[in-house]
């Protein structure tokens, strides 16, 4: 009887637990939804209708010292270059309508390509954090188009947000090869 109720003190404090996990997950994204909602308004005050879209969707080499090695690695990575191109077509709204669906199953294999073949010079914690965030984007990208249709302004907001999870991916690449970040 003792160890009943030992057991069942123990599932209390497990579910206690989850319960706690889940409330503060549940604040982080609030949080997260908020500042969001703030950038917004802070582009709206400045004239900018949506935050700005990079200008090219590479790394820019010439910013940075890098190391040879990781440099050709990365652009060397087909896998990499094949889900660039497609992020740029899709940020330029190069895809049409009509093809999105097809689009999207398309892009959920590249991103998932990404995650099984990033070089190992570069693979980095937040290398495979950062794929894995373009991952979670593409998931929602493809649940808002199931929701909405083909609603031009719901799925522009979700591009978005994969466009400035690849951009964390550059950034990250870009200091991953970093001289500076490399000890040689």
């Amino acid at each position: 009887m003792l160890t009943g109720a030992l057991i069942s003190c123990k599932n209390d404090q497990k579910e206690a637990q989850v319960d706690e996990r889940n409330e503060k997950e549940q604040q982080v994204e609030k949080d997260s939804a908020d500042l969001e909602r703030l950038r917004y308004a802070e582009n709206a005050e400045l004239g900018i209708d949506k935050p700005r879209l990079p200008e090219n969707y590479e790394i820019d080499w010439d910013a940075v010292e890098s190391d040879p090695k990781m440099r050709s690695d990365i652009e060397g990575w087909n896998d990499y270059n094949t889900f660039s191109a497609s992020v740029k077509t899709l940020g330029l709204k190069e895809v049409p309508q009509e093809e999105i669906t097809d689009y999207m199953t398309r892009l959920e294999q590249e991103a998932n390509n990404l995650q099984n073949t990033i070089p190992a010079s570069v693979m980095t914690e937040e290398v495979q954090e950062d794929i894995k965030d373009i991952r979670e984007e593409v998931a929602d990208l493809r649940m808002v188009i199931k929701k909405y249709g083909t609603d031009e302004n719901k799925i522009s907001n979700q591009v978005e947000e994969l466009i400035e999870a690849y951009d964390d991916l550059n950034e990250e690449l870009q200091e991953t090869a970093s001289k500076k970040g490399v000890s040689l």
